[in-house]
């Protein structure tokens, strides 16, 4: 058997092999979701569609962007670059799934929330750890909206500040909220809590807290959603934030409009 005819049978017996497993493109997806989801329970699947390479599927898992073979079986870690464009195209692929992904507003746990006003025409949204440098930043940039409602998740971040949860804790269980987490932000300690129904109920709720932002891929604070539910991270002052709340009232009122 020549060399060509040897690589022909080999194709063929692995393409038999394939073909006689082949589905539907519903179904090669949920064959995919389905093997990842039981490798990674906690991994909540969005979509799965072919990638820019043949064969690679596109696997867009909350803001993260992976790559997994017909079967789900190898699922890839990694970048796609473009070498005659030097294109990133995963990166790329990666902002566009952030720009895209939209939370419900009813589904935000506001068990840990911290209001910083009671009334409003929009209402904002923020993933907040009381010891992160610029969410420290951001609480006095949040004092200063006007006619917004403001709503801050206290979320301590696992293992970047260890003192955290503790004054999540405190904060929450104290007869003012705000008032403590002001006193928070200033550098004052707090008196410790001896209400133990107080804690159990704020660490299960805490835990519905890390709960929603892993399954949304919300990894750091401060992260901001708006009350139409666009999700942006990072720091913004007073005059920057209110223009980007504006402009979300804007399309969400053109589209109410329709």
């Amino acid at each position: 058997m020549n060399i060509t005819h040897g690589i022909a049978v080999i194709f063929c017996l692995f393409s038999l092999s394939v073909c006689a497993q082949e589905k539907t493109k519903d179904n090669i997806q949920s064959v995919v979701e389905q093997t990842v989801h039981k490798a990674l329970p906690g991994t909540k699947i969005t979509s799965v569609s072919a990638s820019v390479i043949p064969g690679l599927l596109e696997v867009i898992a909350g803001s993260n962007v992976l790559y997994a073979d017909p079967t789900g079986q190898y699922l890839m870690v990694g970048n796609i670059y473009d070498m005659h464009t030097a294109t990133d195209l995963t990166a790329q692929r990666q902002r566009e799934v952030k720009q895209s992904i939209k939370l419900n507003w009813s589904d935000l746990p506001l068990d840990t929330a911290v209001k910083y006003s009671d009334k409003g025409t929009t209402k904002l949204a923020v993933f907040f750890d009381p010891d992160c440098p610029w969410c420290k930043k951001l609480h006095e940039q949040l004092q200063l909206l006007k006619d917004v409602e403001v709503f801050a998740i206290l979320y301590p971040i696992k293992g970047d500040h260890t003192g955290s949860h503790t004054k999540v804790v405190d904060i929450l269980c104290s007869d003012k909220p705000k008032q403590a987490l002001n006193s928070v932000m200033a550098g004052k300690a707090l008196p410790v809590t001896d209400n133990a129904t107080c804690v159990a109920n704020i660490h299960a709720a805490l835990d519905r807290v890390n709960d929603f932002a892993r399954r949304h891929t919300i990894h750091g604070t401060p992260t901001l959603v708006s009350f139409d539910g666009r999700v942006r991270a990072g720091y913004l002052d007073a005059k920057a934030l209110t223009t980007w709340l504006e402009n979300t009232q804007e399309k969400t009122n053109k589209e109410d409009e329709k």
